[in-house]
């Protein structure tokens, strides 16, 4: 979603369009903020965040010249080695491990990555930005490097960090599918838990390169107990209680317990400490950002059509349908609202995870990588398997223009055969709480009309539904137009949209609406951008996508909301600024694979080829200089390794290939991660 901003006249013409050089400092060290409007105020930050920039850049510069500096001399070292950090963290104050990670940065902007450098020289780029494409591309090839970072550069400056970080991982993983995919697998292989203690006398335990599969499952399956508790009258934070089921789970206090025991133990528990009264992010009416609606069995709404005149029967929901969203507030005039959002229920966590591809790639015609909302970039083996897990979920055929806009939202009513494997295959563990699943198949219609469905073999009924349906579409009219657009009064006057308009403002809205959120929009609400209270009728052209915390915004904070077009939003905040948001494309191009002449190699990631970190010990533990010490476990690598030894530890986090130990090497952390006990 593209966000444009409208400064208009004031110190906004004084300082649009300068250079955040020294001149446009002196101009900003002669306003008086407290003296400034709203709207003046937001030129003023950004006119001070371009100079901030510049100065970023500038600091980073002086310290890479800093590193290598010699007394009494200007021509500098060749590069920086050991000890350039120790030079940084001695004037400033810092330690080695955060003079390192700013001097890294700093040679990588102005060597590997020149281009991220200008833009931040520029003002255009902050350090948050340009790390994140800097970490993201360390372990890829300078070229590749180069090309991703060019790639994103152009939308980087409006997209927020999160946004921009998913765009790049998508990118990475498809200029060399195959090496992603070697790159993932070794790191499933190095797979570890750490525990590690913080400064607040509590503990944090992770599971490291986890599979991403099991990861995800993990997750959702941890949010729809935590929804059977909540259900059952616990007000605690709902983070709070995800840990408390997370826990329980591994701690083995729930052993032959099944779902609906391990609810009842945790709410006995709760109200028999008297409840929570809790603090201002307990779970109440708008406990968290990310949640939304309560989804059906199969988490999202009923599965009907009535896009296909000849299939099945129309699929809106009764007027309490799947949209939660309450909708008073300002109208598109900035009427105030006639009465404030309705407290509600704390919301149940149906553990929605929701997958979407391209329709190709999950027919293996090719190897784009997808993406799982609230988790980022996954490489297409990986979502292959997650849609096989996801067999009983909601499928939706996503149809758009070859220019990847939305042009129709089909539901699936036939799907490939199961996978062997019963439960375990379609995404469920026996006992487990039912979750939700969203299957979004990506495809322009041009593509989805040249498949043949003979070449695609359990795939063929679907692809010859879609094509028939698509061919229905076509002869009606109806492809491109919104489900609702032939509606009458009756449904205008509803609060709540039918499923189709429901399903339909999901998909073309993405996330919500508000400017950089990123809040999913499975779990958003439906609002009236002119309130149903004030005569705003429930058409999808009136309607959009906003998260709790946004939908409040909206509404308690004085936001003034416009949708001159359908998905386009102009939303005027508090302040006065004013943001106008558009529709996101539904399938992003992508640059494609990038191959090398042979098999690029995978980075360096601090361990040696047989699986053990690179600590220095023999490769063969048979070697003669392996110590012998009589034990009878001699030779092998195990727990039992003599007298005063210890195992080889795992290694911190990876980073990429650096120049010999002579030059920076020795700048970064140690890999030493010891156990923690």
């Amino acid at each position: 979603m593209s966000i444009d901003h409208d400064p208009s006249a004031g110190p906004r013409a004084v300082l649009a369009g300068r250079e955040p050089d020294a001149d446009l400092v002196g101009v900003l060290d002669d306003i008086d903020p407290t003296t400034l409007t709203g709207e003046d105020l937001a030129s003023y930050v950004r006119a001070r965040w371009q100079v901030h920039n510049r100065a970023e850049a500038q600091l980073l510069a002086g310290l890479r010249e800093l590193g290598t500096a010699r007394e009494g001399r200007t021509v500098r070292l060749a590069s920086s080695d050991e000890f350039s950090g120790d030079e940084v963290a001695a004037l400033l104050g810092w330690s080695r491990t955060m003079a390192a990670r700013r001097l890294d940065l700093a040679d990588d902007l102005f060597e590997r990555l020149p281009a991220l450098g200008a833009a931040m020289w520029q003002g255009r780029l902050d350090e948050p930005k340009v790390r994140a494409i800097s970490e993201l591309t360390g372990d890829l090839s300078d070229d590749h490097a180069r090309f991703a970072a060019a790639e994103v550069l152009p939308e980087a400056a409006e997209l927020p960090v999160a946004a921009l970080r998913e765009r790049l991982e998508q990118i990475v993983l498809d200029l060399d599918p195959d090496w992603a995919e070697r790159r993932r697998r070794r790191a499933e292989a190095r797979g570890r838990v750490l525990l590690s203690t913080n400064p607040s006398g509590t503990a944090t335990l992770a599971f490291v390169d986890a599979p991403a599969t099991g990861g995800i499952a993990s997750m959702a399956r941890i949010e729809a107990l935590a929804a059977a508790v909540r259900r059952r009258g616990v007000l605690i934070p709902i983070n709070q209680l995800r840990m408390q089921v997370g826990m329980r789970l591994l701690d083995g206090s729930t052993a032959g317990m099944t779902d609906d025991d391990i609810a009842a133990l945790l709410a006995a528990e709760y109200h028999a400490d008297g409840g929570s009264e809790g603090g201002p992010n307990d779970a109440g009416p708008h406990d968290d950002p990310d949640g939304g609606p309560d989804a059906g069995p199969d988490g999202g709404p009923d599965e009907g059509s009535d896009d296909d005149p000849d299939d099945g029967p129309d699929d809106e929901g009764p007027d309490d349908g799947p949209a939660a969203g309450r909708d008073v507030g300002p109208d598109d005039t900035g009427s105030p609202a006639s009465e404030p959002p309705e407290p509600r229920a704390g919301r149940l966590r149906q553990g929605t995870v929701e997958v979407r591809l391209r329709l190709t790639t999950a027919l293996g015609l090719d190897q784009h990588p997808a993406t799982v909302p609230g988790y980022g970039a996954i490489t297409a083996p990986v979502a292959r398997e997650l849609v096989a897990r996801r067999h009983h979920g909601e499928w939706r055929v996503v149809l758009t223009d070859p220019d990847g806009h939305l042009q129709h939202v089909l539901l699936a009513r036939r799907r490939p055969p199961r996978p062997r494997g019963s439960d375990r295959a379609r995404g469920r563990t026996p006992g487990a709480t039912r979750t939700g699943a969203i299957v979004e198949l990506q495809v322009p219609t041009t593509m989805l009309a040249a498949l043949d469905p003979g070449d695609h073999g359990d795939w063929a009924p679907l692809l010859r539904e879609l094509r028939r349906r698509l061919h229905g579409l076509v002869a009606h009219g109806h492809l491109g137009r919104p489900p609702d657009a032939d509606s009458g009064p009756d449904q205008w006057v509803r609060r709540r949209p039918g499923a189709e308009a429901d399903r339909w403002i999901r998909v073309r809205d993405r996330h919500c609406v508000a400017p950089h959120c990123r809040g999913h929009a499975h779990r958003a609400e439906i609002d009236h951008t002119r309130g149903h209270a004030s005569g705003g009728p429930t058409l999808t052209w009136n309607l959009g996508a906003w998260c709790t915390h946004h939908h409040r915004v909206k509404h308690l904070a004085g936001w003034r909301v416009r949708q001159p077009s359908p998905g386009r939003f102009v939303i005027r905040t508090r302040a006065g600024v004013t943001h106008t948001t558009h529709p996101t494309r539904i399938l992003e191009p992508l640059p494609g694979p990038r191959p090398a002449a042979e098999p690029r190699p995978l980075p360096d990631d601090g361990w040696a080829d047989d699986g053990w970190p690179d600590d220095g010990w023999p490769d063969d533990p048979s070697d003669d200089d392996w110590p012998d010490d009589g034990s009878p476990d001699h030779g092998r690598r195990d727990d039992a390794l003599g007298p005063g030894r210890t195992p080889p530890t795992a290694p911190g986090p990876a980073r990429r290939p650096e120049p010999a130990p002579s030059t920076v090497s020795a700048r970064t952390p140690d890999l030493d991660d010891p156990p923690p006990f």
